[in-house]
């Protein structure tokens, strides 16, 4: 999930390159970014989008809905009620892969909407993912 994306487009996105931080916590494996006007992480995750959807009512999970990206099922949520970090879930087979956008919260207007900034990122390395197995 690291190296999906190059420098150059990850510059485009307002991502400040030199400020990759990898991660490797209870099964969720990515990196995250900080950019100008949001932060940006990249996961891949040991869940399924299916076990992510079993717990759509999650009080964790915030206006959950099942989309598409790129014609590759998904889902997408907000993490707070503040409506400052979303998550777009893409179908991995035996793993989910998400792309997470978060704005700080004390910013009137955000800068993006982070749910169509996460589903923009999601549309552009579906096409590098591998197709999911079941």
């Amino acid at each position: 999930m690291c190296a999906i994306l190059s420098d150059s487009e990850l510059a485009g996105l307002g991502v400040q390159v030199n400020t990759r931080k990898n991660f490797n916590t209870a099964g969720v494996i990515g990196c995250r970014w900080r950019g100008k006007s949001y932060t940006l992480s990249l996961e891949r995750d040991n869940s399924t989008l299916a076990g992510y959807r079993a717990h759509r009512n999650d009080p964790h999970f915030v206006n959950f809905q099942d989309n598409t990206v790129n014609g590759r099922a998904g889902a997408h949520f907000e993490v707070d009620k503040s409506g400052s970090q979303c998550a777009q879930l893409i179908d991995g087979g035996s793993a989910s892969l998400s792309v997470s956008v978060a704005v700080q919260n004390n910013v009137t207007p955000p800068p993006v909407d982070p749910c169509a900034e996460a589903l923009r990122i999601g549309q552009m390395i579906e096409p590098r993912l591998p197709k999911a197995r079941q």
